[in-house]
């Protein structure tokens, strides 16, 4: 149960078609950036877990602090190692996926999914399918029908156009069109900006409520990254203006800024992602506050197929998670673009649950072909 070796995979895959993403408005994405870790032990088990990004950083403190941190210990020392990538954290850009590959030894030690690790709550888990660009009307009602042709009950549009009023001409026609045989969610994207090459007006707190106003008359279920991410009063005063559900939280990365959303009364759903926050051990602790408030857990997934595995094992872990966010904007955004790193993209049934895999660890294997064919860097 020791581990002997960690490695670390950089690769830039590129995309078929750029995606326009609203979160980097005017600087679509041309490649999917992979940073994947892969951990050794001594029984011969290789444990594996990726983010979103092709992270130098992390690359710079391999040797001097992830190495001497792991290589040696059990992969049963979740805490200890935890406690170090938070610390490592100082000087790397999200150090958690070396927590997450070493659960993914855990697992197939114990020859088991991770989910059933953290509690095993459910072996199926609700999907809304998730878009994130900005689109025609008639492109997003189009959309809308292949989603509810798929099996999917529930979808998320964007609000990031420069007026957000055109942002509501476009849900309130598509959410027209759907005739209540699909529920929505609406993400502003308001957490936090690029500095990119083009700007995004950003809200305040009368534009965030007045938006919330309208999209309670349209039946939204839930608002999501409205305001800045550490605008702790304006977040808490605009969930009690409104019956919508404000969710945020993905971005996020300690467990102490939760701590505060819940002291705030900020949020009613949490898009925790355990690549984001600190890793499934941290991820667990936080679910645990969200539980104990009496809120629910929506994880955040929009990285790629390694992202939404480890996603997934959090939300089967608890009963406080009713459904989880599956990254779907045809045809840009395909899911076997989406997946393309791992050697089988997750699906959804065709009633719109994804049924956990019952492979132990996250429950997917990564297409090393793939990842080696388009690796920048390795250590």
């Amino acid at each position: 149960m020791k581990i002997v070796d960690i490695k670390l995979h950089l690769s830039e895959i590129p995309l078929s078609i750029p995606y326009p993403s609203t979160w980097n408005p005017g600087n679509p994405e041309t490649k999917l950036f992979i940073s994947m870790v892969e951990v050794i032990t001594d029984d011969g088990i290789h444990g594996y877990a990726a983010a979103c990004d092709s992270s130098q950083l992390l690359a710079g403190i391999w040797d001097s602090h992830i190495k001497p941190l792991v290589i040696g210990k059990e992969i049963t020392q979740i805490e200890e190692i935890s406690t170090g990538l938070i610390n490592a954290a100082q000087y790397a850009y999200r150090p958690w996926i070396v927590e997450i590959a070493i659960w993914d030894c855990l697992g197939k030690y114990c020859d088991l999914p991770i989910y059933k690790l953290l509690g095993g709550a459910k072996a199926r888990v609700l999907a809304y399918a998730s878009t994130g660009s900005l689109k025609s009307t008639e492109e997003r009602i189009e959309d809308m029908e292949r989603f509810i042709s798929e099996g999917f009950t529930m979808m998320k549009l964007r609000a990031h156009h420069d007026d957000p009023w055109e942002d509501l001409k476009v849900i309130e026609k598509v959410i027209e069109a759907a005739n209540g045989r699909i529920k929505f969610g609406v993400d502003a994207n308001q957490a936090w900006f690029f500095t990119g090459k083009k700007s995004v007006a950003k809200w305040d707190l009368k534009k965030a409520i007045r938006f919330a106003h309208e999209l309670e008359d349209l039946g939204v279920i839930w608002l999501e990254e409205p305001l800045h991410q550490f605008d702790y009063e304006g977040l808490a005063e605009l969930r009690a203006s409104t019956s919508v559900s404000i969710a945020g939280g993905e971005i996020n990365s300690h467990m102490h800024q939760f701590r505060d959303f819940i002291k705030y009364g900020c949020y009613d759903i949490y898009n925790t992602d355990p690549t984001f926050v600190g890793g499934f051990h941290v991820a667990r602790k936080v679910t645990a506050l969200i539980e104990a408030e009496n809120k629910l857990l929506a994880p955040h997934t929009w990285t790629h197929g390694f992202g939404l595995a480890a996603s997934l094992q959090l939300a089967a872990s608890t009963d406080c998670c009713p459904f989880i966010e599956y990254c779907y904007d045809p045809p840009a955004w395909e899911y076997t673009q989406r997946d393309v790193m791992l050697t089988e993209p997750i699906r959804v049934d065709s009633d719109g649950y994804i049924t956990m895999s019952q492979k132990p660890g996250l429950g997917v294997d990564p297409n090393m072909e793939l990842i080696d064919r388009y690796s920048v860097l390795k250590l």
